[in-house]
């Protein structure tokens, strides 16, 4: 349908999300294939998830894959030739797209329940804040739509945020005064960020400042899984004074 929308942000958004589900109209995805290929360990890490069944796991794996394909082609087609182009391209690079999302998304809840697990071993005082922190950003991380919100190319670094999680966990009862510090400061350019998106509302630098604190905290808590560049509280606030202005 054609509407009209309030903000470019907001027309951006509902013209992605109405060619996905033309596309996975035009092309549906293969989630049965999927869950029949499901060996018995892989049904249950993907039982285990925030958005209440298998079915609509998938089904946000499905999403995260399509516009993988749709960015491949260079985002939303303006006429039939370029949708037509686009569902051509689908048919024959979905099945292995969404199966590529699965097998990464098995791998990022595995890794989740497994910092799940060791939370409730922090039970000192000393180290309530940190479980805190740590739960606050898995929550941030693993919800509802989680794999099409962090996208097929950033999935592996969702795995690596995760991994630097059990670093933290690993070294928390050794310096719980250093995590404090550390946490305080991902706090600090955390409401920074909150602040800037109540003020320009979400886009794709936006969204870039958010990934930036992630790392920021790959570069605090488990420096030695490395960040993909150079990071610091400075820089993200610079950042956010560029989005600002």
């Amino acid at each position: 349908a054609v509407a009209l929308l309030p903000t470019e942000a907001e027309q951006r958004q509902a013209m992605w999300a109405g060619t996905r589900r033309l596309l996975l109209l035009a092309v549906p995805a293969p989630i049965k294939s999927v869950q029949r290929n499901l060996d018995g360990p892989a049904r249950l890490v993907l039982k285990q998830n925030p958005h209440g069944s298998v079915d609509a796991l998938l089904a946000d794996c499905a999403h995260c894959a399509t516009d993988a394909l749709i960015a491949a082609c260079g985002g939303p087609p303006r006429d039939e030739a370029g949708f037509a182009k686009l569902a051509a391209h689908a048919r024959t690079e979905l099945t292995g797209a969404v199966h590529a999302v699965v097998a990464h998304v098995q791998r990022i809840l595995a890794l989740a329940h497994t910092v799940e697990a060791r939370l409730p071993d922090l039970t000192a005082p000393a180290l309530a804040p940190a479980a805190a922190d740590v739960r606050a950003q898995l929550e941030t991380l693993i919800g509802p739509g989680f794999v099409t919100a962090t996208g097929a190319q950033r999935l592996p670094d969702l795995a690596r945020y995760l991994q630097a999680i059990e670093r933290r966990l690993d070294k928390i009862p050794r310096d719980p005064g250093r995590d404090h510090d550390w946490t305080h400061q991902v706090d600090a350019v955390t409401q920074a960020y909150q602040q800037l998106r109540e003020k320009v509302g979400d886009g794709p630098e936006v969204a870039r400042i958010r990934w930036m604190i992630e790392e920021l905290r790959v570069s605090y808590f488990a420096q030695e899984l490395r960040t993909p560049y150079p990071i610091s509280d400075t820089r993200i606030y610079r950042a956010i004074a560029l989005v600002s202005a």
